[in-house]
């Protein structure tokens, strides 16, 4: 069973929450994890940028990584928001079977 992290930035904490709950609800998520202060330093329209940002860390099965990425980019306060998943190699197996039994079949 493989599963995968999703890496993406809120604005603040309020939007991460909707998120992370969104996510869960649909059952595109097992689990999310927000982080409420993180610093982003980027480019940006040409010029360097840094703000404030929540982070949220979401735990998936690598099968939803597209239907995450598609919800996220519908409804995220942002142009272009930062999503990047990383497929997980190892850890956990009975960890792993829970993420699966939480997800929705696809």
């Amino acid at each position: 069973m493989s599963a995968a992290l999703i890496y993406i930035t809120a604005p603040d904490f309020a939007e991460a929450e909707r998120l992370a709950r969104e996510l869960v609800e649909k059952r595109l998520a097992a689990c999310a994890n927000i982080v409420p202060r993180i610093v982003s330093t980027y480019w940006w329209e040409g010029r360097v940028c840094e703000d404030e940002e929540a982070l949220i860390i979401v735990k998936t099965a690598r099968k939803l990584v597209g239907d995450v990425i598609e919800v996220v980019k519908k409804t995220h306060a942002y142009e272009v928001p930062a999503v990047l998943a990383l497929e997980v190699s190892d850890g956990n197996a009975e960890f792993i079977s829970w993420l699966h039994g939480e997800v929705r079949k696809k």
